[in-house]
């Protein structure tokens, strides 16, 4: 100290035996600094990341919002689930009660192995100080981590941002300035393993390393375990997936997705039992929404042709994949799963026929496309030529099936008493759709030509619902109109002649006069039996 204009040489304090304090100024500077004494937090971050929201971790789950790079997302989502994973099938971790008991239990039989007072009073104290550790709430709010479930749904959902973020900027930009990198990024590390292995063949490398080929399995693993996944990262996953299906199908950047979408549908084809596999497991899940999301991946992958045509050639496929729904799917007492099985038996019965490949294929959990509705020329024509390919495909499969289809399974199954009105309905509808298209015009000939399926049709005729009675005289007047009728049709239709005539003209007679189209089938049917 200088005072009074003379130096004073202040000895040092011996500060070894007194008790160490800290200043509330100093806790500050240790709190903001590092193990180097730089200042930690920028100006004001204590502010917006520090007071109100939690410091921001270079690790934490913060810094998964701007992440940009989906190669670092896929990466992490896959060590996430492969740690969830392991932590459901670990056994279950003692809770604070059983760990102080375990302490205070290490505690007497320390004391009984020394015998001595000092062992007595030290393991005393390292009980109570594992029992307040295990019953602090500040404690365990301070030391408490984001799980793998937490940092799996924030990097599913980040990635689905990213795709959908750059469908919707690419929607507005310059047709020069348009890209896809997230979703070929996307994509590419999806089915890195498959490059590998094409690039390897043709130049002798060595095999791809185990990783690769385990991130590969990420989406058939995914779907298999869909049901132990948190709700919101069940929703992200069925997004991800549906939108590299149908990814090229709509929208005016349509076409610079469709190399994306056919690189992905192969993907799905080089897995197509593995996952066809998970999806129908999906649907015996006890939980509604896993059903859902599975069907609706399902329905995405009958849009493409390669992949149909494994359906439906198959008959062991078709055994494992579509007879399930005909026996039990379309039955069970949950009705969000039993309607979605009848909408995916639809598109499987009627792929090419209905509406199926339409700009709604980007909605729903699959949503996140461009939701402008237009298509360009090429795009229109792909769509085309793909509807024209499933209808063969599906007539194909419905000819060649017949009787495992429609005799053993759909109209025993779906249109008797036992069945109920929601599967009864969109049955007669199936079967109007398929009866009606041209392609199918062998099945239509084959069905009609049927006295039993005349019966099950007349009996439909005369439900209480004046729905399903309407469906069912849509499939009545491909029986009536047919000019090839078979003996045993005729004779059934000439035996009850003035029955039928006389309950069809008043069949939904207040109905004529709004429906035009309808009067005038049902005048042409009555007049039709009437002649025989």
């Amino acid at each position: 100290d200088d005072v009074g204009g003379e130096r004073i040489q202040t000895p040092p304090v011996q500060t070894s035996h007194l008790p160490h304090t800290t200043t509330a100024s100093q806790h500050i500077t240790m709190a903001n600094s590092g193990n180097d004494g730089q200042q930690r937090l920028k100006p004001f971050e204590w502010l917006s990341g520090g007071l109100f929201f939690g410091r921001n971790q270079k690790d934490g789950i913060e810094s998964v919002d701007s992440c940009k790079d989906p190669a670092v997302l896929l990466t992490g989502i896959h060590d996430n689930f492969q740690s969830l994973l392991k932590t459901k099938e670990a056994p279950s971790i003692a809770d604070g009660d059983g760990a102080a008991d375990t302490a205070e239990t290490s505690a007497t039989t320390a004391v009984e192995a020394e015998g001595t007072a000092a062992a007595a009073v030290a393991a005393a104290a390292a009980a109570t100080t594992a029992s307040a550790e295990s019953t602090d709430p500040s404690k365990e709010e301070t030391d408490e981590k984001p799980t793998d479930g937490a940092f799996l749904e924030a990097r599913l959902a980040r990635l689905q941002f990213l795709l959908y973020d750059e469908r919707r900027t690419t929607s507005q930009q310059d047709s020069r300035w348009k890209n896809a990198n997230i979703a070929t990024a996307t994509m590419q590390n999806l089915i890195a393993a498959t490059c590998d292995v094409e690039v390897a063949s043709e130049s002798s490398s060595p095999s791809p390393s185990s990783t690769t080929t385990e991130q590969q399995q990420l989406i058939p693993t995914l779907l298999n375990n869909l049901s132990i996944l948190q709700f919101e990262s069940r929703k992200h996953v069925a997004f991800i997936i549906n939108y590299l299906l149908v990814c090229g199908l709509d929208g005016s950047d349509a076409e610079l997705y469709i190399p994306i979408m056919r690189d992905f549908v192969q993907y799905v084809e080089q897995h197509f039992d593995n996952i066809l596999s998970s999806l129908m497991h999906g649907y015996t899940s006890s939980t509604a929404d896993v059903a859902l999301h599975c069907g609706s991946i399902y329905r995405s992958c009958l849009k493409h042709v390669i992949l149909y045509r494994h359906l439906v050639t198959s008959p062991e496929r078709l055994g494992q994949y579509v007879y399930p729904f005909l026996d039990t799917l379309v039955h069970v007492p949950n009705f969000d799963i039993s309607s979605d099985a009848m909408e995916t038996l639809r598109h499987i019965l009627t792929a090419g026929c209905a509406d199926t490949t339409g700009s709604s294929s980007m909605g729903g959990s699959g949503g996140g496309g461009n939701s402008s509705g237009s298509t360009n020329p090429a795009v229109a024509a792909m769509m085309e030529e793909t509807a024209r390919e499933l209808a063969a495909l599906s007539a194909e499969c419905l000819n060649t099936n017949y009787e495992q289809i429609w005799e053993q399974r759909f109209n025993p199954k779906l249109m008797s008493d036992k069945a109920n009105y929601m599967t009864k309905r969109i049955a007669l509808q199936i079967l109007s759709t398929v009866l009606l298209t041209r392609s199918n015009y062998a099945v239509m000939i084959q069905y009609v030509n049927s006295r039993s399926n005349l019966i099950w049709i007349m009996k439909l005729l005369r439900d209480t619902s004046p729905h399903i009675t309407m469906d069912a005289f849509h499939v009545f007047k491909v029986f009536v109109a047919n000019p090839t009728k078979i003996p045993e049709v005729t004779k059934i239709l000439k035996d009850n002649k003035e029955k039928l005539c006389k309950y069809l003209e008043t069949l939904h007679h207040d109905r004529e006069q709004s429906d035009t189209q309808f009067r005038d089938e049902k005048a042409l049917i009555i007049a039709t039996i009437r002649g025989l």
